[in-house]
C-alpha cells in the first residue's frame, strides 16, 4: 500500500501524501503487547501511528460481526464453544483480556476488555484503515461485513480479505465497490504469468496482495517479484513482520506496507525510512 497524491486513496483508503511512503498495517492491533483483537491492542497500534488496523471477524450466532480470529473462543477469552455458537449477548459476557500474558503477567485479566463488533471498532477508530479478513468461509459472513460497511459509510477506508477464494468472488460479483484484497488463487495466476515471464503480466481480481515472505520453497519478496507486481499496477504487504532487520530488508525491496505485531519497532523503522518520490 503506497502513499501516492495528496487528492487519492490507496487500497488501504487512507489519504496519501505526495511521499511515496509504506504503510504500517497492525496485525490484530497487536498479539503481542495486548489481546489481540480488543481496543488496548487497538490502541496500541494506534499510539503507534498504524495507518491500518488489520483485523478478523467472525459472525455470532445471531449474525452480528465479531472482531475475533479462531473459530473458537477458547484461546482468548475464559469462554469456550465457536463463535457462532453464541449469540451477542453471551459473547459480550466474555473476558476477552483472560488468557493474555505479558512477561508472565496477565495484565489485562478481570480489566474489562470484551469482544468487538465490526461496528464498534470502526466506532472507536474513525481514523484508521481497516482490513476486514473474514475468516467463516461462508458468503453471508461477506454480506453481514459489507452491511456494517455501507450502514456507517466507511467504504472509503475498508478492505476485506480472506483465505476462501468464493468468500471474496462473491463480494466482488455482489458488492463492486467494495476494495477486496487478491485471494490464493488471484495470486497463484500472477505468480505463474511471473514465473513464465509474460510481457503483460496482470493482476485479476485485486491490485492489492497480502503475502507472507516466503511460501514453503517460493521467494514472494524478491526485488524482481515486487517489481513485477508493481509493473502490474499492483501493492503488496508483508505479513508477520515482527523484526526490525526483516522490516528493514522488505522495506529496500520495494514493499509497499509491512504488517505487524509491533507497530511501535515497525514506527521507528518507517521513521528512518528514505522513500522515493513518486
Amino acid at each position: 500500500m503506497i502513499a501516492l497524491s495528496g487528492s487519492q486513496l490507496n487500497s488501504a483508503g487512507i489519504v496519501n501524501s505526495t511521499i511515496r511512503r509504506p504503510l504500517l498495517l497492525a496485525h490484530r492491533g497487536t498479539s503481542i503487547m495486548a489481546p489481540e483483537n480488543t481496543i488496548p491492542a487497538f490502541e496500541f497500534a494506534m499510539a503507534h501511528r498504524a495507518d491500518v488496523l488489520e483485523i478478523d471477524v467472525r459472525l455470532s450466532r445471531d449474525g452480528k460481526v465479531i472482531v475475533t480470529h479462531d473459530e473458537t473462543i477458547d484461546r482468548t477469552t475464559n469462554g469456550n464453544g465457536k463463535v457462532r455458537s453464541h449469540d451477542l449477548i453471551g459473547l459480550k459476557k466474555l473476558d476477552a483480556g483472560y488468557r493474555f500474558q505479558l512477561d508472565g503477567k496477565k495484565l489485562w485479566k478481570s480489566k474489562g476488555v470484551v469482544l468487538l463488533t465490526l461496528e464498534e471498532l470502526f466506532e472507536a477508530f474513525p481514523a484508521a484503515g481497516v482490513n476486514i479478513d473474514v475468516k467463516d468461509n461462508d458468503p453471508a459472513a461477506v454480506a453481514a461485513v459489507v452491511s456494517v460497511i455501507e450502514k456507517l459509510g466507511v467504504l472509503e477506508r475498508s478492505v476485506i480479505a480472506s483465505f476462501h477464494d468464493q468468500n471474496l468472488e462473491f463480494c466482488r460479483t455482489n458488492f463492486a465497490g467494495v476494495r477486496t484484497s487478491a485471494g490464493k488463487s488471484d495470486v497463484k495466476r500472477f505468480y505463474w504469468r511471473y514465473l513464465l515471464r509474460h510481457k503483460k503480466n496482470i493482476l485479476s481480481g485485486s491490485q492489492l496482495l497480502q503475502l507472507p515472505p516466503r511460501y514453503y520453497f517460493v521467494n514472494l519478496s524478491s526485488s524482481r517479484f515486487i517489481n513485477a507486481v508493481h509493473s502490474a499496477g499492483g501493492e503488496v504487504n508483508y505479513w508477520t513482520i515482527n523484526e526490525p532487520a526483516a522490516m528493514k530488508k522488505l522495506l529496500a525491496l520495494g514493499a509497499d506496507g509491512i504488517v505487524t505485531d509491533r507497530a511501535d519497532l515497525a514506527a521507528g523503522v518507517l521513521e528512518n525510512f528514505k522513500p522515493g518520490l513518486q
